[in-house]
């Protein structure tokens, strides 16, 4: 019989193969959003929350991409296998803490802003220098710029969207790390596999002929060999 390529095992079931697909779709989409309202948004004023959430949505972009490639690649020979769930338990742990950075960049981005809407606004201008608000003997440091764009409501919005879109990119991919660590520990279990070839016959060259007498088998005499000491 002539060795066959074959499939190898799945490690998961059609369902949750579906679904993690689903989310690494949904995974995508949340990144390309998020850089959109990084990138056009509130990249602006010096104080934009892209700076730390767009590094992390390309990180997270590429790592999905490059396991829906290998998904597509070995749709036929390995359905359902894509990168080796341990490259994803190390990938994902750190995408997840990434985010989580990028989530305490964003939410103190927005305290900040919060913070900030009173003194711009209410307080008195300094007239030796307009960057600087004034109460009583409080300053706060406030440039025009600045002020217009924290009462700016798109800028406002698009904080708070970054924000919750962190926190869902965060579900997503804790949620694939649990799941990898777990695959993980199904595809270490596996029994290895036994690919079994035809044995192959001899060249007539190497095959030792017996003589008749002997015995090509079971029990009985064993030959004896003659040497020259008799």
């Amino acid at each position: 019989m002539d060795p066959q390529r074959r499939s190898l095992p799945q490690i998961s079931s059609r369902s949750w193969q579906i679904a993690k697909l689903t989310l690494q779709c949904a995974s995508l989409v949340c990144c390309a959003i998020m850089l959109g309202l990084s990138v056009s948004t509130t990249w602006r004023g010096g104080a934009g929350v892209g700076i730390l959430t767009v590094p992390v949505a390309i990180a997270v972009a590429v790592w999905t991409i490059a396991e829906l490639v290998t998904l597509f690649f070995r749709r036929k020979n390995a359905p359902g296998r894509g990168i080796h769930p341990g490259a994803h338990v190390g990938v994902q742990l750190i995408l997840f803490l990434a985010l989580i950075l990028a989530l305490f960049y964003s939410v103190m981005l927005w305290r900040s802003v919060q913070r900030s809407i009173e003194p711009c606004n209410e307080w008195t201008r300094d007239p030796d220098n307009s960057n600087w608000a004034t109460q009583d003997t409080t300053s706060y440091y406030c440039p025009e710029s600045y002020r217009d764009m924290i009462n700016d409501p798109s800028y406002r919005s698009s904080v708070q969207a970054v924000i919750a879109f962190c926190v869902l990119l965060w579900a997503i991919h804790f949620t694939l790390f649990v799941r990898a660590c777990v695959e993980t520990q199904r595809r270490n279990s596996e029994t290895p596999a036994i690919m079994m070839y035809p044995q192959q016959p001899w060249p007539a060259q190497y095959q030792q002929s017996y003589p008749q007498s002997y015995p090509q088998g079971g029990s009985g005499p064993t030959p004896m060999k003659h040497t020259h000491y008799g």
